[in-house]
């Protein structure tokens, strides 16, 4: 008996009960001996819980099953097919590499916020959680998320994936919104984004990547009362993934339920991904949604900046770092309005990993890491560099635009809660308790004279032979850069952190007022107040504010 339902599962895949119970009684059984077969408790058989099916079926699968792609893809389509919130979930879930932040698990799940008869996003996590499906897990520099239950090894090995494709959809996102007010399809002022609020965007009862709303003719409804009401534009993204029919089921599940409610406008519902499977194409026009990619919005050469932009990411994160590629990537995602600003943020941390990397040949570089300490609380390090049985560095990341100031803030914060608890995770760490420890903070910006002064005053009261505390401000970095003899790489550092306008400008300005300080009282010559506006741009706000990666 026991081999009969063992080989069914093994040949079949994860199935319904129902579904092996048909097949049994195929096999010559009689049905209310084949239902009593597979209630039966059967070793090396599990059966899901806490998750309805139609006529009480239960999900049977091989207990060396659980996890693999043919167990998920059993149970999505089991789910799928009863039209389970269970289902759409799962499917966003594995679409988007089986991760995602827990504050995108709204927008992706296809499920109403608060709907009646509907299954809010909370109650489907919570009931995907006690089910043992999905679990929460902490990616450094994304912050919490919520996976598939695959084991964390496979999340460590791609987390620089998963950082890469949310920064890339952050500029997607950020093309999409330029776009829709260019062409006036939307009111330029109302476009909200995610990440934007702690709120996600909102239509009607469902949340999305972007909203805003349209008073296009074809879009614009008209009260009683003689006043426009407005439609919407509604919009979700996915980078560096073919969707395939399922994956595409939670948006399509969003557009359809909104259609159903009466006091919502008109709606323009777009997916944008870099390809679709043709199933999925079709499934979208069908449902009257618009399937979109960033080449044929906004043109071949951004929609290929994006697509390198992911694939760069992703072979950083492996230390395959081709500088020549950066510099590609910024120039052609130039037409992005604020796209070098994150891009600087971004990709600093893998530029200083490279560096590091370079500067000793013996070192073992990793890039963003988490250590949980004793008490429980988590410390995130952008950088680590070990030499083995020698020292370990940490290093803290700050990619700043040109002529940046770093707050106060951010350095008080690295000095009095990083470094200590970083120091005494080290010291109890089995590996690295009696290596030398030392903590570093880059920034392509510049200190104001009290952070220095408080650096140097915590640097002064540590005794070498516990640990070390430097600064690298703008400066010394390119040193360092220009040491490594590489101009491929110095040249990114030059274009896009030392040599923009408003840099250059700045250090021209610094450098006469240390030779000439009267000019501080404001006598400077004719001659010198028409260099100053001709180096500096005619733009009265100039940015001072540190640029973090978007995630």
């Amino acid at each position: 008996m026991t081999d009969t339902l063992v080989r069914l599962l093994g040949t079949r895949g994860p199935s319904l009960s129902t579904h092996i119970t048909h097949q049994l009684v195929k096999g010559g059984l009689r049905p209310a001996a084949a239902r009593k077969r597979v209630s039966r408790p059967t070793p090396g058989v599990k059966r899901l819980a806490f998750l309805p099916f139609p006529r009480n079926a239960r999900f049977l699968y091989l207990e060396k099953d659980f996890g693999s792609s043919r167990y998920w893809d059993a149970l999505i389509k089991a789910l799928l097919t009863s039209k389970s919130a269970y289902g759409l979930a799962l499917a966003a879930l594995r679409q988007r590499g089986g991760i995602i932040p827990l504050k995108h698990f709204p927008i992706a799940c296809g499920a109403p916020l608060r709907q009646k008869k509907h299954l809010s996003p909370e109650t489907v996590l919570q009931r995907l959680t006690r089910a043992q499906l999905i679990g929460e897990y902490s990616v450094p520099g994304v912050g919490l998320c919520v996976a598939l239950l695959q084991g964390p090894d496979r999340y460590d090995e791609g987390k620089g994936e998963i950082r890469g494709r949310l920064l890339v959809e952050d500029l997607l996102l950020r093309a999409i919104a330029d776009w829709l007010r260019r062409l006036g399809i939307v009111s330029y002022g109302k476009v909200a984004v995610r990440g934007q609020n702690q709120a996600p965007p909102k239509v009607g009862t469902f949340a999305w990547d972007l909203t805003a709303p349209s008073y296009l003719g074809s879009m614009v409804q008209w009260t009683k009362a003689g006043k426009p009401k407005p439609g919407f534009v509604a919009c979700d993204v996915l980078s560096g993934i073919q969707v395939n029919d399922d994956g595409l089921r939670p948006f399509i599940n969003k557009c359809t339920t909104l259609r159903t409610l009466r006091r919502i406008g008109p709606c323009l519902q777009i997916f944008v991904a870099d390809h679709f499977s043709p199933a999925a194409f079709d499934l979208a026009k069908k449902t009257g949604i618009v399937p979109a990619t960033p080449g044929n919005l906004f043109g071949e050469d951004v929609g290929d900046g994006l697509l390198q932009l992911s694939e760069l990411l992703s072979t950083a994160a492996n230390f395959q770092i081709e500088p020549a590629a950066f510099s590609q990537v910024f120039e052609r995602l130039s037409k992005i309005e604020g796209a070098a600003v994150n891009l600087r943020g971004a990709l600093f941390e893998y530029l200083v990993a490279e560096i590091i990397r370079r500067q000793s040949i013996s070192s073992f570089v990793r890039i963003a890491r988490t250590y949980k300490l004793p008490s429980g609380d988590k410390v995130e390090v952008d950088v680590v560099s070990e030499v083995q049985n020698v020292s370990v560095t940490f290093f803290e990341c700050k990619g700043y635009q040109p002529a940046g100031v770093v707050s106060d803030q951010d350095v008080e914060r690295w000095l009095t809660k990083t470094v200590p608890r970083l120091y005494d995770y080290a010291r109890k760490h089995s590996e690295w308790k009696n290596l030398k420890l030392a903590f570093e903070f880059w920034t392509t910006g510049r200190l104001s004279e009290d952070a220095r002064r408080r650096v140097a005053a915590a640097a002064g009261k540590i005794r070498p032979t516990k640990y070390t505390v430097c600064v690298r401000e703008a400066d010394q970095i390119r040193e360092v850069a220009r040491s490594l003899q590489d101009n491929a790489l110095l040249k990114i550092f030059n274009e896009h952190f030392f040599e923009h306008p408003l840099a250059t400008a700045e250090r021209k300005l610094e450098r006469r007022y240390v030779q000439r300080p009267h000019d501080l009282a404001g006598k400077e010559s004719t001659e010198e107040k028409s260099s100053e506006s001709s180096s500096v741009p005619d733009s009265p706000n100039v940015p001072h504010e540190p640029v973090e990666p978007p995630f």
